[in-house]
């Protein structure tokens, strides 16, 4: 990964889950238990082109965004 932290999660809030960690610990992304477009992430994935697992994060972005367009 590639963090870059001076803040990050201490006790997620209240419908949020930890779904990736740091080898540190440190939180790296959360999502909402009942939204499950909201997705929070600690790190720069555009800063790691050519990366499949995290160039997901933008196909799921404008898949999202199409879909509500389309509706």
């Amino acid at each position: 990964m590639n963090s870059l932290h001076h803040q990050a999660v201490d006790r997620p809030g209240t419908g949020l889950r930890v779904v990736a960690t740091a080898p540190d610990g440190v939180v790296e992304a959360t999502e909402h238990e009942h939204a499950p477009r909201l997705v929070a992430v600690q790190w720069h994935p555009e800063m790691l082109p050519g990366r499949p697992e995290h160039a997901a994060l933008f196909a799921r972005l404008v898949a999202d965004a199409t879909a509500y367009w389309q509706r």
